[in-house]
């Protein structure tokens, strides 16, 4: 018989372990749309992150922890690796084709006193690829003409002597030299301050999640919440939602029914949808209410009694 260390090993690549959790995802019943995920392999850990829609309305914290525990359990099952959804990404919220709508209270979440993330930092990888790119071009290029010096005998490339030559020359103070230490200065700065800002500032995180397994909704998705829970509201004909930083402003059409009743519950409504979203940071609400060119203020009342009902009660009288 073979012994085990003898056997060799099966390694799973990354994309196989994220087409595995997509297809775990999908298998939840809380997950709608187009599932999508990245994975990175270390050995014998692995770790997930999905972007995917869930079904609303619905208490969203809860729901996403289903799928993250799903996903993580039944990749694991599957790879044989130690599975753990660093990030899950609600890019899209989906009302039930048909039925009736019912609206979950939201509950406190599961995890206490744990450290919630703000946001979500970026990698910046765009900033970091094009300086790596620069500065790699840079050093290549002195150190082939310096090699070529040092090994080969052959003279110094003319754009190395002529730099040199220049900078020799040239005074500090010189209008040139300003420029180029402004400008190093002013990319230096700018590195600076994306290494020390958060970035993806269009996802708002969910509060009741450790900094090491968070849920994230989109802009999008908290903008579609909003105005779903809006539209409901008795008379208003369309609604527009903008989802900021830390606000969130609602433009709605009144068509029929008092005005200020209808701004209170279209306040209420939209107030009480972010607090389904359960975000960790908790958003204002701007709400501009207008009426139509045809609006009412009286709601629309019962249809008038025919001729043929007035005769109905007529003859539900007893005869003499």
């Amino acid at each position: 018989m073979i012994p085990a260390a003898a056997r060799g090993t099966t390694t799973v690549s990354a994309r196989a372990v994220a087409r595995i959790a997509q297809q775990a995802a999908t298998e939840t019943p809380n997950a709608v749309g187009t599932v999508r995920g990245t994975a990175s392999v270390r050995g014998q850990r692995a770790e997930v992150s999905v972007r995917l829609g869930l079904p609303w309305p619905a208490e969203l914290g809860r729901r996403a922890g289903e799928v993250q525990r799903h996903v993580a359990s039944r990749t694991g099952e599957l790879t044989g690796l130690s599975v753990r959804v660093a990030r899950l990404r609600v890019v899209r919220l989906q009302r039930p084709a048909g039925g009736t709508v019912v609206f979950e209270k939201a509950t406190a979440p599961a995890a206490r006193g744990r450290r919630v993330p703000r946001r979500w930092w970026s990698a910046r990888p765009t900033p970091v690829v094009v300086a790596a790119l620069l500065g790699a071009a840079a050093a290549g290029l002195l150190t082939a003409d310096m090699a070529s010096v040092r090994l080969f005998g052959n003279a110094p490339a003319a754009w190395r002597t002529g730099l040199v030559d220049r900078l020799a020359t040239t005074s500090p103070a010189a209008g040139s030299v300003t420029v180029a230490a402004s400008a190093m200065a002013v990319a230096g700065l700018w590195l600076l301050l994306l290494a020390c800002t958060p970035g993806l500032r269009k996802r708002h995180v969910v509060a009741g999640f450790s900094a090491r397994r968070s849920i994230a909704l989109d802009r999008s998705a908290v903008a579609s919440a909003v105005r779903d829970r809006v539209l409901d509201t008795d008379g208003v004909d369309s609604v527009r939602v903008r989802v900021g930083r830390r606000r969130v402003r609602v433009r709605a059409d009144l068509a029929f029914g008092d005005r200020a009743a209808a701004r209170e519950q279209a306040g209420a409504a939209a107030r009480d949808a972010l607090a389904d979203c359960r975000l960790n940071r908790p958003l204002r609400v701007g709400l501009r209410l207008r009426t139509t060119s045809a609006w009412d203020p009286a709601p629309p009342g019962p249809e008038p009694a025919s001729a043929g009902g007035t005769v109905g009660e007529a003859e539900l009288k007893e005869s003499p």
